[in-house]
């Protein structure tokens, strides 16, 4: 990937994860979101690092890396997983769940959030080349990566759900207002639109309806009630 690409992508990664660490301070204090930027990049990585290593499952063509892993795909990480954290956060406070509720459903509503927008950026980042899949993926098979290999495979969308629903477990849904924290969600539609763009010009409309979990609980946790 070009280096002027490659510049911006990390230039947007680091101020949709610098914003969302300053709305989380603000709400959180400075221990907790320290704690979840931690859980929210740490854990990613150590993902990465096993499917780009030793699994061979990955390669990514972005620059600027650390540890073979790209910063920007890093910093993304936590930009999803803090986002989809927040909009779980404020579905649930809308059904009005009880705490001992919620220790479950946030994290099970974060993957729903997680793995749908997932679903239609994972196939537009690999038509692009952002990155590539060593093997070929039942998911989108009609998309062929640069190396030549085509689909996303299932383990990606496990490794969403174990990483997403993981992160926000054991942080907890914890006792901070997220009724008025806006930012955080809002922060997961530039990648959501840019996706959305790419399935209306290749005109891959499927990807619409099979993502839909994620605008739509984006929604439901913006609605007024």
């Amino acid at each position: 990937m070009g280096p002027r690409l490659s510049r911006w992508i990390l230039f947007c990664a680091v101020l949709s994860a610098g914003l969302q660490l300053a709305a989380s301070i603000r709400s959180r204090g400075l221990r907790r979101s320290g704690l979840f930027f931690v859980l929210g990049t740490g854990l990613p990585a150590a993902g990465e690092l096993l499917a780009t290593g030793p699994l061979g499952l990955l390669r990514h063509r972005l620059r600027y890396r650390l540890g073979g892993v790209p910063l920007a795909i890093l910093l993304g990480w936590y930009v999803v997983i803090h986002g989809s954290y927040v909009i779980a956060g404020r579905v649930a406070e809308r059904t009005r769940l009880g705490d001992d509720t919620k220790r479950v459903t946030v994290p099970a509503l974060a993957v729903v959030v997680g793995v749908g927008l997932d679903l239609i950026m994972d196939p537009a980042g690999l038509d692009v080349g952002l990155w590539e899949w060593n093997v070929d993926g039942i998911y989108a098979d009609e998309v062929v990566g640069k190396n030549g290999h085509r689909g996303v495979p299932l383990l990606n969308y496990l490794g969403w759900a174990s990483l997403v629903g993981g992160v926000t477990y054991v942080y907890g849904p914890g006792g901070e207002d997220e009724a008025g924290s806006h930012l955080p969600a809002l922060f997961l539609l530039p990648c959501y639109l840019a996706a959305l763009g790419w399935a209306f010009k290749r005109r891959k409309f499927v990807y619409l309806l099979l993502s839909a979990p994620f605008p739509l609980t984006l929604y439901a946790a913006g609605e007024k009630g």
